[in-house]
């Protein structure tokens, strides 16, 4: 979990240290136990108060502000089941095509 939280790049740049776009999770309870990750882009995040007002004003912050990947609902067991690989190895997998 920890690998998944801890981020290390340029926050000017945007990217980390291996080159690729900054991504940082959400972690959501949904109760009963269940946990649900969804992962940002740094730089959609940055956008936030560009966005609060002049030509995104009238979109609710669920439109403008889409996660790159979202992963399937997880109890506390399952989530320390889940081999990390090193960040250096990560691919990151784009469903919101951004």
């Amino acid at each position: 979990m920890l690998a998944a939280n801890i981020v290390q790049g340029d926050a000017l740049k945007m990217m980390d240290a291996a080159g690729q776009p900054i991504v940082f999770p959400e972690w959501g309870y949904l109760g009963r136990g269940r946990y649900q990750r969804r992962d940002f882009r740094y730089d959609s995040l940055t956008q936030r108060a560009a966005a609060s007002k002049g030509l995104f004003a009238h979109f609710e912050e669920h439109e403008i502000f889409t996660p790159v990947r979202t992963y399937p609902p997880m109890s506390v067991a399952d989530l320390a089941a889940v081999p990390v690989a090193p960040r250096a190895q990560r691919v990151e997998t784009t469903e919101a095509g951004a």
